[in-house]
C-alpha cells in the first residue's frame, strides 16, 4: 500500500475557500474537494522507478510543515478523487477529497509524528509517497488522534486501508451533529418507537447513543429542501431506525414501528431452556393433581 503526504503552507493561496468552514462542512457532508497539483513525475510512472506514483483512491495525508513550530503536524486526511491528463508540464492537476479535517491548532504534532513516519520531513515544500511501514506508522497515528462522530458505527476516515474501506451514501441530516444536539435536546434520548430511554438505560453518556431516524418522505426533499430538526427528525434506538429503514422508497413510520411491536411479543420456534421446560412440567403436574377428584 502507499499513500501521498502533501505539505500545506497556510499562509499561500493552496486552499480554495475558508479552511475552518470546509472543517465543519466535512463533518457535516462527509467529503470536501479541494484542487491540488503534483510533480509529474508523481502523478505518472517513469519506466524502471521503484518509487510508487499516486493513484486514484489512494490516501492522502495534509500536513502543515511551515510556520510556528506549536502549528505543525497533521491536520487533515482524504482520498485521491482524480488525477489529471498528463502533460509536458512540471506538474499534474488533481483533485483530492478531504474527508476529515482538524480545526488550526488541533493538528497532531510534528515531533511525535516524525518519531513515527520520519519520511514526513520529506515533504517540506513538495508532495511525496510512502508505502510500507511508514504508510502503516501513519495510519496509526491518525487512527489514535481521530474519533469518529458520537453514537457512529462507522470506522473514523482514514482509520482503515483503502481496501478495507467503502463508500456509501447516507442521509445527511441524519448524521448532522449540530442537528442531533437540537434533536435531543428538543425531544430526549428516548426511542420514540420502542421506548428506550439511552440515558436511564447506560447513564449520563447514553444520551449521546440514540440516532437520528428522517421522517420527511424522500419525495419531498428537494434541492430547495430545508430541514426542521424538532418536526423531521425524531430519536430512534439503532435497532428501530433499521426496521424503519428496511421499506423503501418511504420508510416506516413511528406509528408502523408502534404498532409492529404492539403484535410481537413472542418467536415462532423458539427453543425453551431446560429451566423453562422443568417450569412447565411442574405446572402440568400442579394442574393434574388440583383437576383430580378429592376422595375423602
Amino acid at each position: 500500500m502507499a499513500a501521498l503526504i502533501i505539505p500545506w503552507n497556510p499562509d499561500d493561496q493552496q486552499w480554495d475557500g475558508p479552511y475552518a468552514a470546509d472543517v465543519d462542512a466535512a463533518r457535516r457532508d462527509g467529503v470536501i474537494l479541494q484542487r491540488w497539483t503534483l510533480p509529474a513525475h508523481l502523478a505518472s510512472p517513469h519506466r524502471g522507478a521503484s518509487q510508487p506514483v499516486a493513484e486514484r483512491g489512494m490516501d492522502v495525508w495534509l500536513v502543515i510543515l511551515t510556520g510556528p513550530r506549536a502549528g505543525q503536524g497533521l491536520i487533515g486526511h482524504g482520498t485521491l478523487a482524480a488525477v489529471g491528463a498528463l502533460e509536458d508540464g512540471p506538474t499534474t492537476p488533481v483533485q483530492i477529497a478531504f474527508d476529515a479535517l482538524l480545526p488550526r491548532g488541533d493538528q497532531v504534532a510534528l515531533e511525535p509524528l516524525v518519531e513515527r513516519v520520519p519520511g514526513v520531513l520529506a515533504a517540506a515544500g513538495r508532495p511525496v509517497v510512502i508505502d510500507g511501514t511508514e504508510e502503516t506508522a501513519m495510519r496509526a497515528v491518525w487512527r489514535e488522534s481521530f474519533a469518529p462522530e458520537t453514537a457512529s458505527v462507522d470506522p473514523a476516515p482514514g482509520s482503515l486501508p483503502p481496501a478495507a474501506r467503502k463508500r456509501v451514501d447516507v442521509d445527511r441530516f441524519e448524521h448532522d451533529p449540530g442537528l442531533r444536539r437540537a434533536v435531543v435536546a428538543h425531544h430526549g434520548s428516548t426511542c420514540h418507537a420502542c421506548g428506550l430511554d439511552f440515558e436511564h438505560k447506560y447513564g449520563l453518556d447514553g444520551g449521546d447513543l440514540v440516532q437520528m431516524h428522517h421522517i420527511t418522505p424522500p419525495e419531498y426533499v428537494g434541492a430547495d429542501y430545508d430541514v426542521d430538526p424538532l418536526v423531521d427528525l425524531v430519536p430512534l434506538c439503532a435497532t428501530c431506525h433499521v426496521v424503519a429503514h428496511s421499506r423503501w422508497p418511504r420508510p416506516y413510520g413511528i406509528g408502523e414501528l408502534r404498532e409492529m411491536l404492539a403484535r410481537s411479543g413472542f418467536l415462532r420456534g423458539t427453543a425453551l431452556t431446560d429451566e423453562q421446560l422443568a417450569a412447565e412440567s411442574a405446572a402440568a403436574r400442579i394442574l393434574e393433581a388440583s383437576s383430580e377428584p378429592d376422595e375423602r
